[in-house]
């Protein structure tokens, strides 16, 4: 099967989850013997490359300061770009709304099968529409959802969600999950390294890592957690919490650090990828998932993945992820009380602590494959494929 993935962001440009789904999914699927062409968008890399076996193709559109107007010059380049390929794929995937209309105007115009992948919605990541943008946006997504032969989500909270707000009929929809390697993640370090880790960001040998990956935004609740730092020091004085990752909110939460007398007890890293990712998880001590909307939490299979116990909020993908004190801890969105007892609840209990880890690692690796997630996806491809017959 030749298949054009369509996606905004790619190995090595990352913004957020959706670059890791895209790599791990076209990556499986050539392994099960099928061509991928990923188009995709940026201005530094190469317009072409091979990638363990993925051809990604890197479309260069004209930039604009205003993301919805650059998102559709965006598309129209990677439209452009299939036809210049001229290469006769059995299926286009598009993933999220920036790339709908790449499939939307080649199932009608060439008649080509279209899958779209939704991982999350502008309602869920703004909490509400509250501009012309965002009602833009949601209009667009609602178009995806029509225009596509399928639609993927990575949760049943989404599935129910997309099904809810834009009216899509169930048969339509199929769940398949994220997915990780988890022997990227499961890395042997030295006692030293660790340390040594810690120390080069600012984490003594004596105090607690408390571990925050991800984008700062809304949706990811991380004022939260800074919120809840003022409890979790009255009981455990020497912790620290360490923040990775970059985003409209940065300034704001600094701000909010200073307001709630943490910001000694705080680092903001900045953006944390490539091979210091999985050190930085084997280095902490606990990893926190405070978001008020998470459609799956692909940071939860990470720390999962790297042996580390998870607390993190009971909402979206993340409640069909972890199972209450089993393989990690729920606590309330919202809530820094409630993220200050998990935390609590973990690092008071070391029996409890093993017993979550373990379990975790082992759901990890036996749920979360790149290559069963492939084989489930090609099956929503064959039925896209029979639609258009």
């Amino acid at each position: 099967m030749k298949i054009a993935m369509v996606t905004w962001e790619y190995p090595p440009k990352i913004v957020g989850g959706l670059a890791i789904h895209c790599k791990g999914l076209a990556e499986a699927l050539v392994k099960l013997g099928h061509e991928v062409d990923i188009i995709t968008a940026d201005h530094h890399l190469p317009e072409y490359e091979n990638i363990r076996g993925v051809n990604v193709y890197r479309v260069r559109p004209l930039t604009h300061s205003h993301f919805l107007t650059y998102a559709i010059l965006m598309a129209e380049e990677m439209e452009k770009k299939i036809g210049i390929l001229k290469r006769d794929y059995d299926v286009v995937h598009c993933h999220d709304w920036m790339t709908h209309f790449v499939g939307a105007n080649l199932k009608h115009v060439v008649n080509m099968p279209y899958v779209q992948s939704i991982h999350s919605t502008e309602q869920g990541r703004c909490g509400g529409i509250h501009s012309e943008d965002s009602r833009t946006i949601a209009g667009i997504e609602y178009l995806s959802t029509y225009e596509a032969c399928q639609v993927i989500t990575v949760s049943k909270s989404l599935k129910d969600e997309i099904c809810y707000i834009y009216n899509v009929p169930e048969d339509k929809v199929r769940v398949i999950y994220n997915g990780i390697n988890p022997e990227e993640f499961d890395i042997e370090i030295s006692e030293e390294e660790r340390l040594a880790i810690r120390r080069n960001i600012g984490v003594y040998d004596h105090e607690i890592m408390i571990l925050y990956v991800g984008r700062l935004t809304y949706q990811k609740g991380v004022e939260y957690l800074i919120r809840a730092m003022p409890i979790i020091l009255s009981k455990f004085p020497n912790a620290k919490l360490v923040i990775a990752g970059n985003g409209d909110m940065r300034g704001y939460l600094e701000d909010l650090s200073y307001r709630v007398g943490v910001r000694d007890r705080v680092i903001f890293l900045g953006f944390v990828g490539g091979d210091f990712l999985p050190k930085l998880y084997k280095a902490s001590d606990i990893v926190v998932i405070p978001s008020i909307y998470e459609p799956f939490g692909i940071v939860a299979l990470e720390a999962m993945a790297a042996g580390k116990p998870v607390v993190a909020t009971s909402v979206g993908g993340l409640r069909e992820i972890i199972k209450h004190e089993y393989n990690g801890i729920w606590v309330y969105p919202y809530n820094p009380e409630s993220i200050a007892w998990g935390v609590e609840r973990v690092l008071s209990d070391e029996g409890l602590r093993k017993y979550i880890i373990n379990n975790a690692k082992k759901e990890v690796y036996e749920k979360y494959s790149w290559m069963n997630i492939a084989k489930e996806t090609v099956k929503v491809y064959e039925t896209a494929i029979n639609m258009m017959r």
